[in-house]
């Protein structure tokens, strides 16, 4: 088996994508393998709107970062068509490895958020070589993602906890589901007191909860709370009412989650 074949099987290449060439430049720091990919001539391409096959309209040079070649950084590209659909037009199509829009690869961005799960963002991005504001555009399409999924329709208590995230007034308001054992944390935002509950409300009722039921009687006992830490275990209500949580079992169930 030549080096080739090596990596169309690594990269996962199904036709009509081959293999066409590789490069290890060495003359760099850090050392780079490009890697290049192309469709077999005469390919036919599903069109995005309606998957019927479609011959090639264009195609465009793109280039994405993937996973490390060893300790190499590398790169793929590929000449990406367009399709002529008789229906829908011309229409740029979806590569299998990455999705659109993005200068990854699906494998890197996998990847880049299991790191964010176990240590700070800044890290990661030191540890992918990446800038931030790159690292940043994968959290927040995946992060926007998952919320656009989230179902809260269930949460009935909640716990809330209000801390200092750094020295001085700067507040961060995080709540809590009572009843999960796994990843409680729901909702977090900067500040506290009422704006804090208001766009909790909010986030709460765009999700499919019901802040009538969740936070009936809760504002008030809320705002007792910015004016004096909060040294309670938490309490379970049955009537929904919002109940304070100790900032030191909200630590952990950040760790956690």
């Amino acid at each position: 088996m030549d080096g080739t074949q090596i990596l169309t099987l690594g990269l996962g290449l199904e036709a009509p994508w081959i293999l066409k060439d590789q490069h290890l430049d060495t003359s760099v720091s850090p050392h780079r393998l490009d890697i290049y990919v192309e469709a077999e001539r005469g390919s036919l391409y599903p069109c995005p709107e309606c998957g019927e096959a479609c011959p090639a309209h264009d195609f465009a040079e793109k280039t994405w970062r993937h996973l490390n070649f060893f300790q190499h950084h590398c790169y793929l590209h590929a000449r990406v068509p367009r399709t002529k659909c008789p229906e829908h037009g011309v229409k740029r199509i979806e590569v299998p490895w990455a999705r659109p829009g993005s200068d990854f690869t699906l494998l890197f961005e996998q990847a880049a958020m299991s790191l964010v799960n176990e240590m700070p963002v800044l890290a990661v991005s030191r540890q992918l070589e990446i800038s931030d504001k790159r690292r940043w555009r994968i959290v927040h399409h995946y992060v926007g993602r998952m919320l656009g999924e989230l179902d809260l329709s269930n949460v009935a208590t909640v716990g809330v906890d209000e801390t200092a995230s750094r020295r001085g007034q700067r507040y961060v308001t995080v709540f809590l589901d009572m009843q999960r054992k796994q990843a409680p944390v729901i909702f977090a935002v900067p500040g506290h007191g009422k704006a804090a509950i208001t766009a909790f409300s909010a986030f709460l009722a765009s999700h499919g909860g019901d802040p009538d039921n969740v936070c009936r009687g809760g504002l008030r006992h809320v705002s007792g709370l910015s004016e004096r830490r909060c040294r309670e275990p938490p309490q379970r209500r049955g009537d929904g009412r919002l109940v304070p949580y100790h900032a030191d079992l909200h630590q952990s169930a950040g760790r956690g989650s």
